[in-house]
């Protein structure tokens, strides 16, 4: 029963959290309209009074309508926590959502959805621009539909809830046996720091939010470029990126506020841009052990193949001695063609001839060919840097094969010296029960026997 609850609870504050986001923001789209159709009449010169107070009483349904459903929602919350053993007064009272921790969202939540144009309000702000050193006038109805952008906010609770498992039963018991409560800042913190999709929705939603608010902003300015919303988006792009043309420019003090506000969230939200793309981009465990096995086995071919060219630089080198010593004989004789073989030495005399001790004319010529020699030279130089990377993987695989087993036997020793010492212990309480009851003859007898101890 209680699990039925909790299952319909659940269903109830998704539904809640879906439509109380779609109608706030077709209150904005509303509001947009109206603003759009009052600048409309002003720049044409009639009066678009009957449909401006349509518009705007079905905005105000809209957020009516919009903050019942948001009741509906924190109700759904607070009984879902009472389901789950929280003690909280029954409805939803004042005392159950401060109780559940809820009042305060639930506050500024309203408070996001209250400002809106209202009917039969029309009121002219002035504000002084110092840029255009006059005064700038703006219709309330505009301010309040800027202001109305504000429920922006609510993009990533509507993901997290709706299209994500991160308010489902499962989350929410690991989130409390790590004491930790699964609300909408965490919500808004996960779903911005691992969504790219979600982030590249929330940046193109500030591109348009920001171009329309530089738009709204502009408009009083007599024969501006940025009467234009596609000019603005210019505008808000190269300025949200720090490229700066500096073609456009506000002049009103709304719009160079606008224009601050947009390079400070810019910078924000392409750090966490740039950090979900390295992230995305980068290799799983299973990619970086594939290309790990075919680095080695690329690494393999590279070293053959400059041993290979060594052992090819050393026979010709030893080639070239013999031509020269034999001279034209070796030509008649068959021997000038092919590579000639490296005499082998015993292992005293080798490593003589190494030191430089013995070795005769031959040696000493040999090796001066071979110091002369600059592609073998190199040649050597490459297998040898081969082989110390050949050398350091395989190293780093010995290393942590070698720790793992150091591990694994001293955890064996460990349990054998454990058990050695349980058996000691047995031994020497089986000896000193023998001792104190076997009667004096025992006593002496085992009083010549020292007790056993580890």
């Amino acid at each position: 029963m209680v699990q039925e609850e909790i299952a319909y609870w659940t269903s109830q504050r998704k539904s809640s959290c879906m439509w109380y986001s779609i109608v706030g923001f077709l209150g904005l789209f509303l509001s947009i309209i109206e603003n759009e159709v009052l600048w409309y009449g002003m720049q044409h010169l009639w009066d678009p009074s009957t449909y401006l107070i349509v518009l705007k009483a079905a905005t105000n349904l809209s957020t009516v309508i919009a903050i019942s459903f948001l009741l509906k929602y924190y109700e759904s919350l607070i009984n879902i926590r009472r389901m789950h053993g929280v003690a909280l007064t029954p409805g939803m009272s004042w005392n159950g959502l401060r109780g559940a921790g809820l009042l305060y969202p639930l506050i500024w939540d309203i408070l996001f959805l209250i400002p809106q144009p209202f009917p039969f309000l029309d009121l002219d702000i002035t504000l002084w621009d110092h840029g255009l050193g006059r005064e700038s006038m703006y219709n309330a109805d505009t301010i309040l539909c800027c202001i109305m952008f504000s429920r922006c906010r609510f993009v990533p609770r509507f993901y997290g809830e709706v299209f994500s498992d991160l308010s489902s039963e499962t989350a929410v018991a690991i989130g409390r046996l790590n004491q930790l409560t699964i609300d909408s800042s965490f919500i808004m913190k996960y779903v911005i720091a691992n969504s790219l999709q979600v982030v590249s929705v929330l940046f193109g939603l500030q591109v348009f939010m920001f171009s329309y608010l530089m738009m709204c902003a502009e408009r009083p300015t007599e024969g501006g470029a940025l009467h234009d919303f596609a000019n603005c988006m210019w505008l808000v792009v190269i300025t949200m990126t720090t490229v700066g043309y500096g073609d456009e420019y506000p002049t009103t003090m709304l719009g160079r506020v606008v224009s601050v506000g947009a390079s400070v969230t810019a910078v924000i939200m392409l750090g966490i841009v740039i950090n979900l793309v390295v992230s995305k981009l980068s290799l799983s465990r299973q990619e970086s052990k594939v290309i790990e096995v075919m680095e080695k086995i690329q690494l393999r071919k590279d070293l053959k193949q400059c041993a290979c060219i060594v052992m090819q630089r050393w026979f010709r080198a030893y080639r070239r001695i013999n031509i020269e010593e034999k001279g034209p004989k070796l030509g008649k004789q068959g021997g000038g063609s092919g590579y000639q073989r490296i005499p082998d030495f015993p292992g005293h005399v080798a490593d003589q001839v190494g030191q430089g001790l013995i070795g005769g004319k031959k040696a000493r010529v040999l090796a001066s060919k071979v110091l002369a020699d600059t592609e073998m030279l190199v040649a050597i130089n490459d297998f040898a840097e081969l082989r110390r990377q050949t050398f350091a993987n395989q190293l780093q695989v010995d290393i942590t094969e070698m720790v793992g087993n150091l591990s694994s036997k001293l955890s064996i020793q460990e349990k054998r010296i454990a058990t050695m010492k349980e058996k000691t212990k047995h031994l020497n309480e089986l000896i000193e029960l023998l001792t104190n009851g076997g009667g004096p003859a025992a006593g002496g007898a085992a009083g010549a026997t020292a007790p056993f101890v580890a």
